[in-house]
């Protein structure tokens, strides 16, 4: 075995226990209220690839390993070390001794084997994005080996979704569904804060668990209350008022008004989180052919949204992958031309055709795109038909054949920065949403899901950047999606607020655990 990742520093930090609880070096007080437009699906970490879920579950759950707020690489967090075998199949992890859950029990490496095997077990998405991950197994109390049927480079960055449960909790509520019915509505974790109000339709509270065992320095927010709010002048009422501090829902023009205004603060995160129109390519109808979907791509004008809708907040894509990311290929995705698109109409008999497009319209960038593709499909002779819909219904929809849409529009959050988290997420034939996943055009392409697998495997960055290109070009020429936007991060809040980081790795999540509230 070789020591493939020991992050000196952090395991020095790790490595010591002392839990320090709520003293004068520690300041855990007063209550952070944040905004949001989409209530969370449920509490399971199974759902942590999904934002609204795991905005809430970052500090209530713990990882082997994450992404600290700001930072592109990951840190130890229950584990101190890793080890991984020359051939890259097997990952030994070694635990902290000191970790103890909510309910006052240790979690040992026989709570991360429950863990991995209750998500193999249910199909979690979240398993996705950890490639050919195999099976975990304990070997002893604090050291836990996983192993692969492949090589599989983003593994360690992958972990930092994968949220310890305490087996001693969940076990007696398996049943016929692994534990989804009682993880749905219950919490069993490790971490900062505890669940202590869930109604999703309506509030989630969080609160400081004073016997965290990772202890408290610095000031932090003893409170943490999650309001769900869908209309975004109600939201910038509230976040003027004083009643919430964070507000990241509110429309662009209002957040250019308060980076003027005494009291407020805007912060802009990097424009990584790609939004599309998805296309059914499994369709009977004339979605599922590729010459209509050709015409279909090149009715969107992305400057003009960008220019527009996002006042400036983002970057022009040309394809599904961020520009400055590794593997970016050039002009994947045909340009706005609706005149071309027009004589593709004319020429096969098209003019007159009904779609359906689902979104989420509690989110204007999405509204806002929905209109104007209907604007310019009608110019043509195509009628767009738009259903707006909450995220757990629409997301429900796209699940079964008779039930999804011709078009849905969805954003990719990448869980950790690197290809793989966007292109194998939205193009993967294992990822569609038949399966569980987030590959909403329902997208199959064996040549394009073996270079995607291939890209995984390699430990050669250059090898994995070609295959990412190949791919990309590849995608681009079935015109499964339009890449709407890159929009950019742009959160409202207080000037009361102090410690908030924007994460790339857990984008529309808020580094809670990390901020005071004067």
């Amino acid at each position: 075995m070789k020591i493939c990742k020991i992050l000196a520093s952090a395991f020095t930090a790790f490595s010591v226990s002392v839990v320090v609880p709520f003293t004068a070096i520690a300041d855990v007080s007063g209550t952070l209220i944040i905004a949001e437009n989409e209530t969370p699906e449920n509490l399971d970490p199974a759902n942590a690839t999904n934002s609204t879920v795991n905005q809430l579950l970052v500090g209530v759950y713990d990882a082997l390993v994450q992404f600290k707020a700001g930072e592109t690489s990951v840190s130890p967090q229950l584990a101190t070390n890793w080890q991984v075998s020359e051939n890259g199949l097997q990952y030994t992890f070694n635990l902290r001794n000191d970790v103890k859950f909510h309910d006052g029990s240790s979690l040992t490496a026989h709570d991360v084997v429950f863990t991995l095997n209750r998500l193999q077990a249910a199909s979690a998405a979240v398993l996705n994005d950890m490639g050919p991950y195999k099976s975990a197994k304990a070997m002893g109390d604090y050291t836990v080996e996983m192993t692969l049927d492949a090589p599989f480079g983003p593994f360690i960055s992958a972990l930092s979704r994968i949220y310890i449960v305490s087996k001693q909790q969940v076990e007696p509520h398996m049943s016929d569904d692994n534990g989804r019915g009682w993880l749905a509505l219950n919490a069993a974790a490790s971490g900062p804060y505890k669940v202590s109000t869930y109604k999703p339709t309506e509030v989630v509270t969080l609160n400081a668990s004073e016997d965290y065992w990772g202890g408290w320095d610095g000031d932090h927010v003893a409170e943490v209350v999650f309001r769900y709010i869908s209309e975004p002048s109600t939201q910038l009422a509230l976040l003027k008022s004083g009643e919430v501090h964070i507000a990241p829902d509110i429309t662009v023009q209002d957040k250019l008004s308060l980076m003027q205004a005494d009291g407020f603060r805007v912060d802009i995160g990097a424009a990584a989180t790609p939004l599309y129109f998805q296309f059914n390519t499994s369709s009977d109808g004339l979605v599922g052919n590729s010459s209509f979907r050709k015409m279909l791509a090149q009715t969107f004008d992305r400057k003009l949204h960008l220019d527009y809708v996002l006042q400036g907040f983002g970057a022009m894509p040309d394809g599904p992958l961020p520009p400055d990311w590794m593997g970016h290929s050039v002009g994947t995705e045909l340009p706005f031309n609706l005149a071309a698109a027009k004589e593709l109409v004319d020429q096969n008999g098209w003019a007159g055709t009904t779609l359906k497009v689902r979104y989420l319209p509690a989110i204007e960038e999405e509204q806002a795109a929905v209109e104007q593709l209907q604007s310019n499909l009608s110019q043509i002779g195509i009628k767009l038909e738009a259903e707006g819909m909450t995220w757990p219904a629409q997301a429900s929809t796209v699940q079964d054949l008779a039930t999804t849409s011709d078009i849905n529009m969805i954003y990719n959050f990448p869980s950790f920065p690197d290809p793989h988290a966007i292109l194998n997420t939205s193009f993967n034939t294992k990822n569609t949403g038949f399966n569980g996943g987030y590959n909403w055009a329902q997208y199959s392409n064996s040549e394009v899901d073996v270079l995607l697998n291939e890209a995984a495997s390699s430990a050669d960055q250059n090898e994995r950047a070609m295959l990412y290109a190949k791919a990309q070009k590849m995608i681009g020429a079935d015109y499964p999606v339009i890449t709407v936007s890159l929009p950019g991060s742009v959160v409202a809040m207080s000037d009361a607020v102090k410690g908030y980081t924007y994460s790339v790795a857990h984008h529309q999540t808020f580094n809670y655990m990390d901020i005071a509230v004067d």
